[in-house]
C-alpha cells in the first residue's frame, strides 16, 4: 500500500503483517515493511511501536535522535533502533531506505548486544546483504513472494548477523585481525596449561589491553577471558572423555592452579562434576 505520510513521496509503499501463535511463541517475525523515498518534512516522532527498527539508507541522508542528539545516516549505512521506546527520525534533505519492523524470539537481547557493542548507526561488512534481506521481507509482505514464517524468521536472524559484524575499521587492517586472532586462537589451546592473561595476550598480537579485548570480542564473540575458559572447559571435556587421565593431572593440563577450582569451575559450567561427566555416554 502507498504511504501517504508528510514528506514521503508517492512511489513509496509500506506492507504489513500479521504473525501466528505459533511464529510469537518460536520464531523472529515481522511486524511491517517498506521502500521509502522522503524529502524534507518527513519527520516521526512516536511513542511506541512495539518492535525493533532495521532501516538500510540507499541514498541520501536519514536522521535519528538518540538520547538528544541527532544523528545522520548515508547511503551504504544500516541504522538499528528501539521502537519500543519513544524514538524519532527524519531528513532535512531526502532519502532513500528500504527498512522493516521486527520483534521475536531474542531479537531484544540482539539489539541489546548490538547496541552495546556498535551503537545504532552500522556499517555493515556486506551491505548488499542487508539490503538483499530487506527487500527480501519487503516482497514476502507485499505478497510478491511467499515464503513460510521459518522462512522470514531465518531471514530476520541472518540480518542481524549482518548486523553483528559491522567494518568497524578498514578492510585491510580488519584482515590484518583476522590473521592476528586466528594464530592467536591456536596458541591459547596449545597453551591452556599456561597463564593467559589479557595483557600476555595482547602483548603477542601488538595491541593495547583495551584494544585488543575490544576487536577480540568484536571478531569472535567472546571476551578473551571468556575464550580462554571456554578452551579450557571443552579440553577438559575433551580429555574426560578419551583419556584417563586423573582429574588433578586434567585440572593442571587445562591451567587451573588447583583440582578443587577445576571441580568446582566445571560442575557449576557443565552441571555435572568431572566425575560425572567422565562417565556419561555419548
Amino acid at each position: 500500500m502507498r504511504s501517504t505520510e508528510p514528506g514521503v513521496l508517492p512511489q513509496s509503499d509500506v506492507f504489513f503483517s500479521t504473525p501466528t501463535a505459533t511464529a510469537k511463541r518460536l520464531y523472529f517475525y515481522p511486524v511491517s515493511a517498506g521502500h521509502f523515498f522522503c524529502e524534507n518534512g518527513y519527520h516521526l516522532v512516536r511513542e511506541d511501536y512495539g518492535s525493533l527498527l532495521v532501516t538500510h539508507i540507499l541514498s541520501g541522508t536519514f536522521t535519528f535522535v538518540k538520547d538528544g542528539r541527532p544523528i545522520s545516516a548515508h547511503a551504504g549505512e544500516t541504522v538499528l533502533l528501539d521502537c519500543y521506546r519513544p524514538h524519532e527520525y527524519f531528513t532535512e534533505t531526502r532519502f532513500e531506505s528500504v527498512w522493516a519492523h521486527v520483534c521475536g524470539a531474542n531479537s531484544y537481547e540482539l539489539f541489546r548486544e548490538i547496541e552495546s557493542t556498535q551503537g545504532n548507526l552500522l556499517r555493515c561488512r556486506d551491505a548488499q546483504r542487508v539490503e538483499k534481506l530487506l527487500f527480501r521481507l519487503h516482497d514476502v509482505l507485499r505478497g510478491g513472494a511467499p515464503a513460510s514464517e521459518a522462512d522470514m524468521s531465518l531471514d530476520i536472524y541472518k540480518l542481524f548477523y549482518e548486523l553483528l559484524h559491522p567494518v568497524g575499521t578498514s578492510g585491510g587492517r580488519r584482515e590484518a585481525h583476522e590473521d592476528e586472532l586466528h594464530a592467536l586462537r591456536q596458541y591459547i589451546f596449545e597453551h591452556l596449561d599456561e597463564p593467559l592473561s589479557v595483557d600476555a595476550l595482547a602483548r603477542r598480537v601488538h595491541m593495547s589491553a583495551s584494544h585488543f579485548s575490544k576487536v577480540f570480542k568484536r571478531e569472535t564473540g567472546f571476551s578473551p577471558y571468556e575464550y580462554v575458559l571456554t578452551a579450557r572447559l571443552n579440553k577438559a571435556k575433551d580429555l574426560l572423555q578419551n583419556t584417563d587421565f586423573s582429574v588433578f593431572d586434567i585440572a593442571l593440563e587445562t591451567g587451573f592452579n588447583s583440582e578443587s577450582n577445576f571441580i568446582c569451575f566445571f560442575t557449576d559450567h557443565v552441571g555435572v562434576s568431572p566425575g560425572r561427566f567422565r562417565k556419561l555416554q555419548f
